[in-house]
């Protein structure tokens, strides 16, 4: 019973095998592509490949969530807002189906990751891609001047913020149930032979894996899943574009928190103080100076790369030819720029300071989530090697070579990820110039941006660069008091 039930395993992975590898190879390379147009700055040409690769319509609608997100940031990027956001409408909407999908559905996931491997299932969000989503549709209605839209999505993104831990902590409870399932069948059906012990396979692995993550330990999360880019271009909105008194008590608590996490970047502390007097009627906004901000998403968020750990085997490790577990490991990307700096009629007015760092935001999800892909790619490397041992028992030489070559071949990593995101984001608060022009200069950058300002008393300049030496795109919203 128990050798059929193995066997059959290996040939219903073996059967996956071909599609598993062709597919991972083939969307990896796709992914480079879509990521070097994007790095280069040629936003069009990114989004045409990332429409194409999703299979996405003039509705905005796919089938491939990934390429959806990817889409609506290139999208973005290239200035056409109205797309963008029907292509974010159905990403979030295929988001709101991952939270409600079926439990067949999740069984077949659930086999397919360990008995292959992830990249066979669909895209899984992140938290901080579902606030992402409603933060770049917030800043596609500005740019349509749709406040009532703008308001709308950062409502969105701010409850997406507060239920942020609440929904990551029912991800991981499902995970760990799938997990413990797994780990208990595993456990089961091979200390019923006694040929495998899964405890201390798993505990002799952690000293190799944590050698091989040992970053982790540095990384600096950002608390409670909270991302200061979204924070502030909330409060930003709700005291630019304020209809009552309670949009600036929604602008104040926005900015408290983003000045709790950079306290040093005067932007922040200026805006926190301007919101004060906003909302205690100690100031007027139609009396206060004309201002610019200028936000700048600079550089690209990190990649994720896959390596590949030895995973020590106990009692049949010697009739094993193969295993090693694949985990993702995040690969971070440089900045475009150090900063930009904001001259007019030739004085300098200022330069752009750290507000947020994504990859901080990216690493405060991942560090949380490593020790359940951890245990997913022991058990997954643990089951495929006991199907190897069986295969070399019941089959010989030649079933112990196709078992190593499927468990060799199976064993990846899943480094699919919203890589279109910046590295970080920057911002400068500067007194509006009275002849309406802002020149963008920057350390190794050509020419400098020569900016048109709208004849508001308020002006947004939302400035992009990818890689170091690209062109930088802007696009610029105006407010009235």
């Amino acid at each position: 019973m128990r050798t059929r039930h193995t066997l059959k395993g290996l040939a219903l992975a073996s059967g996956l095998l071909l599609l598993s590898g062709c597919q991972t190879l083939s969307s990896k390379q796709s992914l480079d592509d879509f990521n070097q147009q994007y790095g280069q700055g040629n936003y069009q040409a990114a989004a045409d490949f990332a429409l194409t690769s999703g299979g996405i319509n003039a509705e905005g609608e796919g089938g491939n969530l990934l390429w959806s997100l990817q889409a609506g940031s290139a999208l973005k990027a290239s200035g056409q807002f109205a797309y963008s956001t029907k292509v974010f409408d159905h990403a979030e909407t295929m988001m709101k189906a991952e939270d409600t999908e079926n439990i067949g559905r999740k069984g077949l996931e659930k086999v397919t990751a360990t008995l292959i491997n992830n990249n066979l299932n669909r895209y899984d969000p992140t938290v901080y891609d579902g606030v992402m989503v409603n933060t770049y549709k917030a800043l596609n209605s500005i740019f349509l001047q749709d406040l009532q839209g703008a308001r709308i999505e950062f409502n969105r993104a701010a409850d997406r913020q507060r239920r942020a831990e609440e929904t990551f902590k029912t991800r991981i409870e499902e995970q760990k149930a799938k997990l413990a399932e797994t780990r208990e069948q595993t456990e089961g059906e091979q200390a019923a032979n006694s040929q495998l012990d899964f405890g201390k396979s798993e505990q002799a692995s952690r000293q190799a894996i944590d050698e091989a993550f040992a970053e982790l330990d540095d990384w600096k999360a950002y608390p409670d899943f909270v991302n200061p880019y979204t924070d502030y271009l909330h409060g930003l909105y709700f005291m630019l574009a304020s209809a009552d008194r309670a949009d600036y008590g929604k602008a104040r608590e926005s900015m408290r928190r983003v000045r709790g996490m950079v306290s040093d970047n005067d932007a922040v502390k200026t805006d926190y103080m301007v919101i004060n007097k906003l909302r205690t009627g100690a100031w007027r906004k139609h009396k206060l100076n004309p201002a610019v901000w200028v936000i700048f998403e600079n550089g690209e968020a990190p990649t994720i790369d896959e390596i590949l750990v030895p995973l020590p085997l106990f009692l049949i490790s010697d009739k094993v030819e193969y295993a090693q577990i694949a985990l993702p490991k995040l690969k971070e990307r440089a900045r475009a720029y150090p900063y930009l700096e904001i001259r007019s009629g030739g004085k300098r007015l200022g330069k752009t300071e750290l507000l947020a760092s994504m990859d901080r935001v990216i690493q405060t999800e991942f560090k949380r989530e490593f020790p359940l892909k951890v245990t997913e790619a022991i058990a997954s490397t643990l089951t495929k090697a006991f199907i190897q041992y069986q295969a070399k028992k019941e089959l010989g030489l030649a079933g112990s070579l196709v078992a190593g070559i499927y468990q060799a071949a199976t064993t990846r990593a899943d480094t699919r990820s919203w890589s279109s995101l910046p590295k970080e984001v920057q911002v400068s608060r500067v007194r509006k110039p009275a002849n309406g022009t802002l020149e963008l200069h920057a350390p190794g950058l050509s020419e400098p941006l020569k900016v048109e300002l709208p004849k508001t008393r308020f002006s947004v300049i939302y400035v992009k660069a990818s890689a170091p030496g690209s062109t930088p795109v802007y696009q610029v919203a105006g407010f009235d008091a």
